[in-house]
């Protein structure tokens, strides 16, 4: 019993058990994902690639969305990326009181028109 007594107030004395100060991320650690909007083209593999579904793409309004609550930071979408405009960051987010889906606003790359042959069948 007085052991534990000891230990008891030794550890309310004493100093807090965690650290004050921010770590450095591990090697290979995944924090969050972040977007490179002006380098998306909207091609929306990676909303398609996404094994949580928290990613949506809109190429007609130019919107990507992603559901930071729903993403399991796998970095599917970060690999499968065409342009590279995804990519993993070793840090955390902030962390948030409401739940929150980050909107993305872009313009999608506009599409060649097609140039029609001339009436008479050869060009």
């Amino acid at each position: 019993m007085f052991r534990m007594g000891k230990r008891l107030f030794e550890n309310i004395i004493s100093g807090p058990a965690t650290r004050l100060k921010p770590r450095e991320p591990f090697a290979g650690e995944r924090g969050h994902i972040e977007i490179d909007i002006s380098k998306c083209i909207f091609c929306m593999r990676c909303a398609r690639e996404c094994p949580c579904g928290c990613l949506t793409v809109n190429r007609a309004e130019g919107t990507w969305d992603i559901d930071q609550f729903e993403c399991i930071t796998c970095g599917v979408c970060a690999s499968v990326c065409a342009k590279h405009a995804i990519s993993m960051k070793g840090s955390y987010r902030k962390p948030a009181e409401h739940k929150k889906i980050n909107i993305y606003k872009g313009t999608p790359p506009a599409k060649p028109n097609k140039v029609e042959a001339p009436a008479g069948g050869k060009a």
